[in-house]
């Protein structure tokens, strides 16, 4: 009644490798399970990054320190930061 060369129980599929088939298909479904949970993760932190940067502390950081670090940084030069800060002191 069995199929020789076939699919199924009995065959070349699954069924037919005894207890490693069940095991196989058990780590694929972890598997699957786990890219699933990791890839939420990810989606979570993408939008959780832009609030974070919305609303970041250097929002209403002190002009005269945000003028430090683009100097520092060389966004602008010695002469732009003594301008600004002379501006922010007046």
């Amino acid at each position: 009644m069995g199929s020789c060369c076939g699919f199924g129980w009995g065959g070349l599929g699954w069924g037919g490798m005894g207890l490693v088939g069940p095991i196989l298909s058990l780590v694929f479904f972890v598997g699957l399970l786990a890219m699933l949970g990791l890839g939420t993760v990810w989606v979570v932190r993408q939008f959780s990054r832009g609030k974070a940067t919305a609303m970041s502390p250097h929002a209403g950081a002190d002009p005269l320190e945000i003028a430090r670090r683009r100097m520092a940084a060389g966004e602008i030069t010695v002469a732009e930061f003594e301008d600004i800060r002379d501006r922010l002191r007046s």
